[in-house]
């Protein structure tokens, strides 16, 4: 009897062995502590520019002080492509090799982005309403608009990231399974490239030659296409590649931090190349040429998309020489944690600050700026994480109080590393929180 069964229990253990390692493996995959300094970076720099927003309207002493704000609000315009790449690291990282199971997946996104995001939009159109921006005679009326702008993403000027946030997650699944490059250097070349060719034609065709695109499409390919130009910010299709090179990343996440390794000199002359592009065709094209504004600051013009990228590189590199030092590592934490909060409440706060504050105080545009970002992001991270605290508040910044929890979850998987019922804390996947 015993050699009958011998086989069968030397399967079993073969099994049991081969199933613990497997769990041990998905529960060890560990956290990429780059992004969460990726994520603050990106969350500064949007909120620098969303506070020179304001200045930009105001008198300077002289041409030098205009200059240096305008010059910072062009260089500062990586804050959503950094967003775009660590949501596609984060997520095609942590559901590498693992079956995505869907229900949750949207379950987790409805609960944790949608939400929020229907929330804040509701409270954003009130403050158009109280500054008289906007206007509606009942109930009803608020009703039809706030569903209008939850589809649009325009009750205030930062909610189009959410709005293309959602259109990412709705595709994910399907991006998952297609998206799975074997040769990690032929997959970047096409990606940088196709992203170069993207942001290409839409800068010198789309944005600076839109009548031709009109004369070749006809009246009925006119109206399409002048829909697609209304609202090109805020649809999945323009921000693809930087979703895909994080992908990318993410997959080969232990070839990419090589590659930063030996090609730090490449890196740093690619973003001083960038920031060289930019402020040329600044000074060329919109200080020496006459450019309008609105195509001076856009984001989709090719020399942006070449400087995010060394922006990201360098920021990446940046943050693992930071993580070594640990001297600002509880600061990053609490902001990464919190940054989806941060994002959706920093512009109420700026409202606050702008309206009543700084009414008073005697100081140059460019200092107000320093302290408007330095208010803005600590009052909104304090009131994020109140609001994180409590599980009848919580829902209104959604993954602020999922990441609290999750790294409690986590620091108590530590303590026991080899248990089988351990359970591997999903990705959140959302850059700005």
């Amino acid at each position: 009897m015993a050699k009958i069964l011998r086989p069968f229990f030397c399967l079993r253990l073969t099994y049991d062995i081969k199933q613990n390692r497997e769990s041990l493996v998905t529960v060890q995959k560990q956290h990429i502590n780059e992004v969460d300094y990726l994520r603050v970076i990106g969350l500064v720099s949007i909120v620098i520019i969303h506070s020179f927003g304001f200045y930009l309207a105001m008198p300077v002493t002289g041409p030098a002080a205009r200059i240096f704000q305008e010059l910072t609000v062009n260089v500062l315009r990586f804050g959503r492509y950094v967003f775009m790449f660590v949501t596609g690291v984060v997520l095609f990282y942590g559901y590498d090799g693992r079956k995505i199971n869907i229900t949750s997946f949207y379950r987790r996104r409805l609960k944790n982005i949608f939400i929020p995001y229907a929330v804040w939009t509701a409270i954003y159109l009130l403050i158009d309403r109280w500054s008289n921006i906007i206007y509606w005679s009942n109930a009803g009326d608020f009703v039809i608009t706030w569903a209008e702008n939850i589809v649009s993403g325009k009750a205030y000027s930062h909610l189009y990231y959410i709005v293309v946030a959602i259109q990412f997650y709705l595709l994910f699944p399907l991006l998952l399974a297609i998206f799975k490059p074997r040769k990690a250097g032929l997959a970047a070349w096409v990606v940088l490239i196709g992203g170069l060719a993207v942001y290409s034609i839409y800068h010198y065709v789309l944005e600076l030659h839109p009548s031709l695109v009109t004369a070749m499409t006809g009246s009925f390919g006119a109206g399409i296409f002048n829909w697609f130009l209304q609202y090109k910010d805020r649809l999945i299709i323009s921000y693809l590649p930087c979703y895909l090179l994080g992908g990318l990343v993410g997959i080969h996440m232990v070839a990419w931090r090589k590659w930063l390794e030996k090609h730090l000199a490449l890196i740093i002359a690619g973003l001083i190349l960038g920031i060289g592009l930019v402020t040329g065709e600044y000074f060329y094209l919109y200080r020496h040429l006459g450019e309008s504004w609105g195509m001076t600051v856009s984001v989709f013009k090719p020399s942006i998309y070449f400087l995010s990228l060394g922006v990201i590189a360098v920021s990446f590199k940046l943050a693992q020489v930071l993580e070594r030092r640990k001297t600002i590592r509880p600061l990053i934490s609490l902001l990464a944690a919190n940054s989806l909060g941060i994002y959706l409440i920093h512009p109420a706060v700026l409202y606050v600050v702008h309206s009543y504050l700084w009414t008073y105080q005697n100081l140059p545009g460019t200092v107000l700026v320093i302290l408007d970002t330095s208010f803005a992001v600590a009052v909104s991270c304090l009131i994020s994480y109140l609001l994180a605290r409590s599980r009848y508040t919580r829902f209104i910044v959604g993954e602020a109080g999922n990441i609290s929890r999750n790294l409690s979850a986590a620091k108590k998987a530590e303590t026991k590393p080899g248990s089988a019922n351990q359970k591997r804390i999903p990705p959140t996947g959302t850059a700005a929180g």
